[in-house]
């Protein structure tokens, strides 16, 4: 009996219990991180563009060109990212640039078939060239 008791005390085999129990906080991390990461990317990919359609729409007052322009900055942000640009006023402008960034690690049978995102917009300001 104490001989049983013995092998029951014996710690062989626990570093493996507890590396198991680790792994899921330690994937999850992981998944926050790259979450994160995008969300912070595709921020900094939103200013970019919007200063270069301010930059464009300044020297050709033309929202198309404007428009081509952040477009080319914004494909280098993930499919994960979508966005809309609206320009305002005359010779003094304003450029609002509205991001959706979707949210990569979550599934969407979770939200009901639909995609949880995130939104967020920036501005640019700037002057007509004449």
């Amino acid at each position: 009996m104490i001989k049983r008791f013995n092998q029951l005390r014996k710690e062989d085999g626990s570093a493996t219990i507890e590396f198991l129990g680790i792994v899921p906080l330690v994937f999850l991390l992981i998944l926050i991180f790259w979450q994160f990461a995008v969300g912070i990317h595709g921020i900094i990919v939103a200013q970019s563009a919007a200063n270069e359609y301010a930059k464009v729409y300044s020297v050709t007052k033309n929202a198309s060109e404007a428009r081509t322009a952040a477009d080319e900055i914004m494909s280098t942000a993930s499919d994960s990212i979508s966005y809309s640009a609206n320009v305002s006023g005359g010779k003094e402008f304003k450029v609002d640039l509205q991001l959706q960034i979707s949210f990569v690690i979550l599934p969407d049978a979770l939200f009901g078939g639909g995609e949880p995102t995130v939104s967020y917009s920036t501005s640019a300001r700037g002057r007509v060239i004449e």
